[in-house]
């Protein structure tokens, strides 16, 4: 695992995996992959596809944000226990809400009036990566003792 992280870094590459395109991943996978690159931890590769199934609010659903459902699944991987996951997961929820334009964490609020292919919710989207990854990585810098940059 990395001793420094960069918070800039993390934000841009996750709005960046969220990027349409032949190489697009979708909001949970976005933000698992930029935390997984930034924070180098001792797990497969294989572990992004935990995010596989977040995509337009689990599974297709609308329900809880991928973007969140990302870091929170992250939060579980890197810390290893409920009782360290469950505290974290709940600040990162509460972070996420408030960074929202609709103070929401569900995917059919959040996109609500927004067509899906629009670039406006596709920005959104983006920021939502953003946002999400970003914040999670404040939450493990602190928890894991890694220096932010």
């Amino acid at each position: 695992m990395r001793d420094t992280v960069s918070i800039e870094a993390v934000s841009a590459a996750a709005r960046a995996y969220n990027l349409p395109g032949p190489d697009h991943r979708n909001c949970g996978e976005s933000v698992i992959l930029a935390l997984y690159e930034a924070f180098e931890p001792d797990l497969p590769p294989q572990v992004v596809s935990v995010g596989a199934g977040m995509g337009a609010g689990v599974g297709g659903s609308g329900c809880i944000c991928g973007a969140l459902n990302g870091g929170v699944a992250f939060i579980g991987l890197m810390v290893g226990t409920k009782e360290r996951a469950k505290p974290l997961a709940a600040e990162l929820h509460d972070a996420f809400r408030e960074g929202t334009a609709r103070h929401a964490t569900c995917c059919r609020v959040l996109t609500r009036g927004m067509e899906w292919t629009s670039p406006e919710r596709i920005s959104q989207c983006q920021d939502h990566c953003a946002l999400a990854a970003a914040a999670t990585a404040r939450i493990l810098c602190r928890e894991l003792g890694v220096r932010e940059a």
